[in-house]
């Protein structure tokens, strides 16, 4: 599985590296490009289907589990949700499932010739006609026998009809049924920001669904630079394939041999009177109280810490002023008095914290110490005034 988070379309991270913000940075991106439904793409629960779904192309799919099991426990009280949601989601692959009653997509179909009104803007042969193609009225019109008679209807001025290549599929989520074990055609694309087409399975996903397939999803390069930069001289810009697990760019490959990488698990949480955070793990109870204290107060990274409670612009000045609490070292940890009367307090006349055993004894009751003892002195002078120093 993945070497981190990913976050749904639309959806990025917050300061806390977690998947809560909304967010345009991430439309035009698949980060599950060539998944494989139901082995490694993001489940999400369709409530019109009443079951779990999991796809290659997820588009204003805001929730998404990694598992079925957890999918359906979530959103479902019905009993054979996750038996339903993975008899119905393209299997993986589908060779090794040759006695499932579903055939894959388009069945019952054969090949004909029609024109590719959207993206060749030729004739071609095959299965991958779409639907409407197929209805009473549109038919006779459409779908050809023989290439000929598509060419004299629809092209009849083009010398090479009918085209003789492969072509895009009207739903990139079918593929899933024919190219295994791992699924995920190589397409040439637009890429808007470059002004040239990129080719691989990492084309947004939003390109992928709603029909937008034989409008943006390429077989050839010249096709799609033809079509949306004809006067690019460097166009497509990229021409390799895209092979492997989708989240293989996350790791590097190393030897069995060679040594894990040390993880730090570290701890930041706000100081507000001293416009910094701290490190480490003896923060206020009440900041751990649900989820959601947790979130707003715990960080693992210094900088989102810094950035969500002091600003962007105060960023370098918060990381600088940065320091580690120390929690106190008590023989027995069950004396509870013990470890209040060796944490810093206020002498609030005096303008000032220390640390010399006499706490007066309402700051060593419950409701009080929270607010007026500490573990350093930097958290005590940041809450309190030391000015008298």
């Amino acid at each position: 599985w993945t070497c981190q988070c990913d976050c749904p379309v639309g959806i990025c991270f917050d300061g806390n590296e977690q998947c809560y913000i909304q967010c345009s940075d991430s439309i035009d991106i698949n980060p599950f490009a060539g998944c494989a439904p139901g082995w490694d793409c993001p489940w999400y629960y369709d409530s019109a289907a009443g079951f779990c779904k999991s796809e290659m192309h997820q588009t204003e799919t805001y929730v998404i589990y990694r598992t079925t099991k957890e999918c359906c426990e979530a959103n479902s009280d019905s009993a054979d949700c996750i038996e339903v949601s993975k008899r119905e989601a393209a299997p993986f692959p589908f060779r090794i499932y040759p006695d499932r009653p579903m055939q894959p997509p388009p069945g019952g179909r054969s090949r004909k010739y029609f024109p590719d009104l959207s993206n060749k803007l030729n004739c071609v042969y095959s299965l991958r006609y779409e639907d409407w193609m197929m209805t009473d009225g549109y038919e006779g019109y459409y779908l050809f026998d023989n290439a000929g008679d598509c060419c004299d209807m629809w092209y009849p001025t083009r010398t090479d009809c009918p085209d003789r290549g492969s072509i895009v599929t009207p739903d990139a989520e079918d593929e899933a049924y024919y190219m295994g074990p791992y699924q995920g055609s190589n397409y040439y694309f637009p890429d808007f920001d470059k002004n040239s087409c990129a080719r691989g399975r990492d084309y947004p996903a939003w390109m992928g669904d709603y029909g937008y397939e034989k409008h943006y999803l390429f077989v050839e390069g010249h096709e799609c630079c033809n079509r949306y930069f004809p006067t690019s001289s460097n166009c497509p810009y990229e021409t390799e394939a895209q092979h492997g697990y989708y989240w293989e760019s996350y790791y590097e490959r190393l030897p069995n041999s060679a040594p894990l990488p040390t993880i730090v698990n570290e701890t930041y949480y706000p100081d507000l009177g001293s416009d910094t955070c701290i490190k480490g793990e003896d923060y206020p109870d009440w900041m751990i109280k649900d989820d959601v204290y947790k979130r707003l107060y715990l960080y693992k990274e210094k900088e989102g810490c810094c950035e969500f409670w002091f600003g962007h612009a105060s960023l370098d000045d918060c990381l600088a002023k940065i320091y580690e609490s120390t929690p106190s070292a008590v023989a027995d940890p069950t004396n509870t008095t013990a470890v209040l009367l060796a944490m810093w307090y206020p002498v609030i006349e005096d303008r000032k914290c220390i640390n010399d055993g006499n706490t007066p004894d309402f700051m060593l009751e419950d409701g009080f110490s929270t607010w007026y003892l500490f573990n350093t002195e930097e958290e005590c002078c940041g809450t309190f005034d030391c000015s008298g120093v």
